[in-house]
């Protein structure tokens, strides 16, 4: 590494920590009045099947009343709608935290899932990377502390994301479980079939459809069907004009798909969905191609990354955790192989959009979509570069 470059990699570092510690602070101030408020929505749904009262999960009216009852004391203001909005296999793998005590609860889903998410990226980070540097860059993310902040499940995710593609290539059966773990959340779990399929990796494929149909099984099991019935009646109930401008009325400004940067620009709805369905389409089929044609590679998984967050029309600011880990290996990258114009720039931008993302989308400026797509531009090019390196190796090793 060059004095330059290792000038760069310092200047950046310190410029992100200082934001990343920034952005503590700011949500320590904000969560510090209303904290959890996520966890809250699990931990009551995980306690009404403990306390045998499932019809609870089915009413939203009485699920969020049951919560503003419950915690009074930490709600500054009652909580508007908040309904249950899983599928019943996400509650399966809350049931045992909802043992504990709601703090308790909370502390321990975090902590647990954080260390799952350094494990994925341990076993995914390629050779030369500086395991510590991903450590760092991730405490110094604002969108961990925002996931803390809101006590939400983004940890879980990445980690299975990150987890599952990382291994694909070595354990394709560890990874097949993986992904198929991610399906608790669908419109996270959109592409992975899509990926497999293109790369040809039918034993995970196959891991991944067993591993969430057996999940699902089990809590169908556990609960029976009607709490399928109710998630697939609000699933539908999500789909009306109604619920949508409810929903983008309460959490625009945390959104940052196509579809609501679409909506902040004043379009109709219908043009608005038309958009997301643009982008839901340029994303298989960029997924389709990276995953048919590259080999495996941390940027080939910062690809399938960004292109989730094209194709699912509700995706919100603390997701955008997913990509962090992509970003600090194609940081490393461009550290070792040189950058493009405005690279440097887009990371930074990048790594402040979790909490910057709300106050433009707030200012009728949704650029968060924009940012993560340059980013996938980024990350396809990179890819292209490790194809090319794998085809110089291959033909070396033929001429010798």
């Amino acid at each position: 590494m060059t004095s330059r470059a290792r000038l760069w990699l310092v200047a950046i570092g310190i410029v992100c920590g200082c934001y990343g510690l920034c952005a503590i602070a700011i949500y320590a101030n904000y969560f510090g009045k209303q904290p959890w408020q996520d966890w809250m929505v699990y931990h009551t749904a995980a306690r009404a099947y403990l306390d045998g009262n499932l019809p609870l999960i089915f009413d939203g009216e009485r699920f969020t009343a049951r919560m503003n009852a419950d915690f009074a004391d930490w709600l500054p203001r009652p909580l508007s709608f908040h309904p249950w909005l899983y599928p019943p296999s996400y509650l399966l793998l809350l049931v045992p935290f909802g043992l504990l005590p709601f703090a308790t609860g909370c502390v321990v889903f975090l902590i647990t899932t954080f260390a799952c998410l350094l494990a994925a990226i341990w076993g995914a980070i390629e050779g030369g990377y500086r395991r510590w540097l991903f450590a760092l860059s991730l405490i110094s993310a604002p969108a961990v502390w925002f996931n803390v902040g809101t006590g939400q499940n983004a940890f879980l995710s990445s980690a299975l994301l990150v987890g599952g593609l990382g291994l694909l290539q070595r354990r394709p059966r560890l990874a097949g479980v993986l992904l198929g773990l991610l399906a608790y959340k669908p419109q996270l779990w959109l592409l992975a079939p899509v990926a497999l399929v293109a790369a040809r990796q039918w034993r995970a494929l196959a891991w991944a459809i067993g591993t969430a149909i057996a999940l699902s099984l089990a809590s169908l099991g556990v609960f029976g069907s009607t709490l399928w019935r109710a998630f697939f009646q609000a699933a539908r109930d999500g789909a009306s004009p109604r619920v949508v401008n409810e929903m983008l009325d309460r959490t625009f400004s945390q959104m940052i798909t196509l579809f609501d940067a679409a909506y902040i620009l004043g379009l109709p709805l219908g043009v608005a969905s038309a958009v997301q369905a643009a982008g839901a389409a340029l994303a298989m089929v960029v997924v389709w191609i990276a995953f048919r044609r590259h080999p495996s590679s941390l940027p080939r998984t910062a690809v399938l990354a960004s292109a989730t967050f094209l194709v699912s029309p509700y995706t919100l600011n603390y997701e955008l955790l997913l990509l962090m880990p992509a970003a600090v290996a194609l940081f490393r990258r461009g550290v070792a192989e040189g950058f493009h114009p405005g690279e440097r720039l887009l990371y930074i931008v990048l790594w402040v959009m979790p909490f910057a993302g709300m106050v433009l989308n707030r200012l009728g400026i949704p650029i968060v979509p924009l940012v993560i797509l340059l980013f996938g531009v980024i990350a396809w090019s990179r890819m292209q570069s490790v194809r090319g390196a794998t085809a110089a190796a291959v033909l070396d090793r033929s001429a010798t």
